[in-house]
């Protein structure tokens, strides 16, 4: 190999690698842009009903919607606690334990006392023996009520 193809192997392995941490600094941006606000209060609570729903756990649940939330799911309206909790609520916890859930995004902006968290979420699920994958996604709105933050809607889809 001559000292010119040398130099010029060298030239390019430089050129890609510089290309390459450049590219890995905006998916890293990309990445901590899928995830903000998760340390607020309001946030704090998407993840307690989360948690809660995944475990069953339908006091945590109450406590956590305000008694007028407004539930949107699958084309339908839930116009309060007490009609979640005597409609979908337990349909939504059997859902939940049979799924594998990974969450891919999820932004929380927090404005006076109103709060917007979405997320996505990677779903799968057997069926017939088959993992079936879909992705969800939600939009709920945490309300800071007499100095507590409750959920007051939800939007899955």
């Amino acid at each position: 190999m001559n000292k010119r193809m040398i130099n010029l192997t060298i030239l390019l392995t430089w050129a890609l690698s510089f290309n390459l941490f450049a590219h890995q600094g905006e998916h890293q941006e990309k990445q901590t842009k899928l995830m903000t606000g998760l340390d607020s209060e309001a946030a704090q609570v998407v993840t307690k009903f989360h948690q809660a729903l995944r475990s069953k756990d339908t006091d945590s649940v109450r406590s956590l919607l305000n008694d007028d939330v407004l539930i949107y799911e699958s084309g339908k309206a839930e116009r309060s606690l007490e009609e979640y909790a005597a409609g979908h609520m337990k349909a939504d916890m059997q859902y939940l334990a049979q799924i594998k859930s990974k969450l891919l995004e999820h932004q929380v902006k927090v404005s006076g006392d109103t709060a917007i968290s979405t997320a996505r979420f990677e779903n799968t699920r057997m069926v017939a023996g088959r993992a079936r994958v879909s992705i969800s996604m939600e939009t709920i709105v945490v309300s800071k009520i007499d100095g507590e933050w409750l959920i007051s809607h939800i939007h899955w889809s």
